[in-house]
């Protein structure tokens, strides 16, 4: 018997209008998009990933018709940012080091936004950041280039590099539990940083944006990001990929292999007196304005061309796995990369609505053909790299572009797809 079988799909469900009212992910039914940034009510926000077992989203909330991140980005301008910094400041004298040990954590890539933490921590606040990753699936050319840019600038880094089948494995159970195949490594990210810290008895940890920057809700636009989204009470209660780990061992996996997706127990992350901090609560943030720091202040360099599904070339270009997350998301929700970059841009007054609203028209949802080859090969599951047992775990082990179509039309929700008079699908509301 299959773990991982065929998902039968029924295309009636999206022939007219009298399925529009079916959800899936515990989506809002109604359809609308933010007056202000163009974002939808459909966006998921930042939850403790290691309790997912069945993707049921939490959306952003809106007031009045305008999104939660705007909300926020309005209240933001009655922020006095300068008294921010001087508590900033105040807090950073507690952990600073009196020996010339490190005495803060950063986690990040080497992009854009991590690179701007670190130097202006190193810099101008005169810390001493050891810089952590948790490691790409695939690295792109420019990603790689920019994480060599950034540790040349002037930083150690930690580079956690998890076993490579293991990675690809979870990736692929995530897209056929979930239809989320980044799940893995936003696990990783999440996690090691902390547990990191505490091996190095450094408990800062200061990570880039608050997730509410983007829709999260504005009661955990804080100092400190929620400690439930790197801890756990009990192991029992910690999936992977949409499987309890109790599972995950069935198929024949170890517990130092799921080690760097496992988060801290509550009680260790108490005990060491971690604190994981957002810097974006300290200072206002403006990503337009941190890429142009980095290109001032390293070698960073943007992607030669926009990336697949939006207009830009130097946000979350690290992976190439990337582009396949973000056409999961686009399916799913309804809204794409474009989306996500207009509407930050919007709110950050880089560029107005209605220009949004175009470059969303033209780039949202763009399927990812560049790396589409490499990535199928990438997460199918043959002989060559797992057991006869873990291959027989899967009905279609060998991820096709018609394997894929045919779980992308599984994971479309009535309410926002349907099928046009060419048979083809389309939104319902855009």
């Amino acid at each position: 018997m299959y773990r991982y079988k065929k998902k039968i799909v029924d295309l009636e469900l999206f022939k007219g209008d009298d399925n529009s009212h079916l959800t899936k992910f515990n989506l809002p039914q109604k359809v609308y998009f933010c007056k202000k940034c163009n974002s939808s009510n459909q966006r998921p926000t930042t939850r403790a990933e290691h309790l997912i077992k069945e993707d049921n989203t939490k959306a952003t909330r809106f007031f009045n018709g305008i999104c939660e991140a705007c909300v926020i980005n309005e209240d933001k301008e009655t922020i006095d940012w300068d008294k921010r910094e001087y508590e900033f400041k105040k807090l950073l004298d507690k952990y600073r080091s009196r020996n010339g040990s490190y005495d803060v954590v950063v986690p990040g890539s080497g992009g854009k936004d991590s690179f701007v933490v670190a130097h202006k921590l190193k810099h101008k606040y005169k810390m001493n950041p050891i810089t952590i990753t948790f490691s790409p699936f695939i690295y792109t050319p420019h990603g790689r280039r920019n994480f060599d840019n950034w540790i040349n600038a002037g930083f150690e880094n930690f580079l956690h590099t998890p076993d490579q089948t293991i990675y690809s494995l979870l990736s692929r159970i995530a897209l056929e539990n979930l239809y989320h195949p980044w799940h893995p490594w936003i696990l990783g990210q999440k996690n090691s940083p902390p547990k990191f810290a505490a091996q190095k008895n450094i408990p800062l940890v200061i990570y880039g944006d608050s997730p509410s920057e983007y829709g999260s809700s504005k009661e955990e636009f804080k100092t400190d990001y929620l400690i439930d989204w790197h801890t756990i009470d009990s192991f029992e209660n910690c999936f992977i990929s949409g499987e309890s780990l109790e599972t995950l061992y069935s198929y024949g996996l170890k517990k130092y292999q799921l080690e760097p997706f496992i988060p801290m127990l509550k009680s260790e992350f108490m005990q060491k007196k971690i604190r994981c901090l957002a810097y974006s609560y300290f200072h206002k943030w403006h990503p337009q304005e941190n890429y142009y720091y980095s290109v001032k202040h390293s070698n960073f360099q943007p992607a030669e061309s926009r990336t697949t599904g939006t207009y830009s070339k130097y946000a979350s270009i690290d992976d190439k796995l990337d582009h396949l997350y973000f056409y999961t998301y686009f399916i799913k929700y309804g809204i794409g990369r474009a989306t996500s970059d207009a509407s930050q841009e919007i709110r950050n007054k880089d560029r107005d609505l209605e220009e949004g609203k175009l470059l969303i028209k033209r780039f949202d949802g763009e399927f990812f053909s560049e790396y589409s080859d490499e990535i199928f090969d990438y997460l199918s599951i043959t002989n060559k790299k797992y057991s006869q047992e873990v291959v027989n775990l899967f009905e279609e082990p060998i991820l096709t572009k018609k394997t894929f179509d045919h779980l992308t039309n599984f994971f479309r929700s009535p309410h926002l797809w349907k099928l046009n008079e060419n048979k083809d699908f389309e939104l319902r509301y855009k």
